[in-house]
């Protein structure tokens, strides 16, 4: 999931996140815990590279190997 800007990116996380669960579709079904989390954590990682803060998350790999 990649955004054009930051505002987008922020757009896309409040009302992601303020929208009601079973209005909500993956794959056909509900999603998971770890659905909200995966959409929230690529929204999250878009808008620290349009920022230039990819070092955020990046050692996030380092720290799990």
């Amino acid at each position: 999931m990649e955004f054009d800007s930051v505002r987008e990116a922020m757009d896309f996380l409040i009302s992601y996140n303020e929208s009601s669960r079973e209005n909500m579709k993956v794959d056909g079904h509900k999603p998971s815990f770890e659905d909200l989390q995966e959409a929230n954590r690529e929204a999250l990682y878009s808008a620290c590279d349009l920022l230039g803060m990819s070092d955020l998350y990046l050692h996030l790999n380092e720290q799990t190997a």
